[in-house]
């Protein structure tokens, strides 16, 4: 009898142990992005966003955009993708993103309302 509930103890505490390596994947990024002035602009980073790939199945869960504070959050999950290649991608579109400079190249392609002074 000891050694089933001994048996029985083992294996409560390994699925304790079990749960408490569950680790959350998602995760949250704020972007600032001081030339995403107009819709247009907005359009273009969710463009980038998008072929990173968007939706409940895919590394980038959610995009919110908010045009008059010139920021963005994206939830994604941060196993298969990391904070850097989302700001990396936002910097391809041609927009300096938090502490990445505008890729020059990209940036002369937007429209100039989305280009900026940065």
């Amino acid at each position: 009898m000891k050694k089933i509930l001994a048996g029985w103890m083992g294996c409560v505490a390994l699925l304790a142990l079990a749960t408490g390596c569950f680790r959350n994947t998602i995760s949250e990024i704020e972007l600032d992005i001081p030339a995403m002035r107009t819709q247009a602009c907005a359009a273009a980073v969710e463009g980038a966003l998008a072929k990173l790939g968007i939706g409940s199945n895919n590394v980038v869960r959610t995009v919110k955009l908010d045009v008059d504070a010139r920021k963005g959050w994206v939830t994604y999950d941060n196993v298969r993708l990391g904070r850097r290649n989302i700001e990396v991608a936002v910097r391809h579109a041609g927009f300096a993103v938090n502490d990445l400079p505008a890729d020059e190249a990209a940036r002369a392609q937007l429209a100039p309302e989305c280009r900026g002074d940065e």
